[in-house]
């Protein structure tokens, strides 16, 4: 009995200290240059599709280990007032995250890339 629980023991070990290597050597063979200045995502006005978009975006933004955009910039094509809620609470709190109009994109672009050259 004690032979199989030090045998499961060690097989769980194994596997936990297979998964720790993996982890650290996927996060130093990424460089930060290959991810992007920011990532300008449109959002659609259809609340139940708006806020799945929504909780996608950040769940990429803070799980994805492909690399990662510095910045995420929300792209308002006409969203009504519920959706500006939905934006509001699921985006409370996070960094790095912007909602602009196509209007203000150009020059909210050119800003973010200016502030990452200097």
């Amino acid at each position: 009995m004690n032979a199989i629980v030090i045998i499961s023991i060690c097989l769980l070990a194994s596997v936990g200290i297979v998964q720790a290597l993996g982890w650290l050597i996927m996060g130093l063979g990424r460089y930060p240059e290959w991810g992007g200045v920011m990532q300008v995502v449109p959002l659609r006005s259809d609340p139940e599709e708006l806020e799945a978009q929504l909780r996608y975006e950040l769940f990429l933004l803070r799980w994805s280990t492909n690399p990662r955009p510095q910045h995420l910039i929300l792209l308002d094509t006409g969203l009504d007032e519920e959706g500006q809620n939905i934006c509001r609470r699921l985006l409370a709190g996070v960094t790095g995250v912007g909602i602009c109009s196509p209007d203000q994109l150009p020059e909210l672009a050119l800003a973010l890339a200016n502030k990452h050259c200097v």
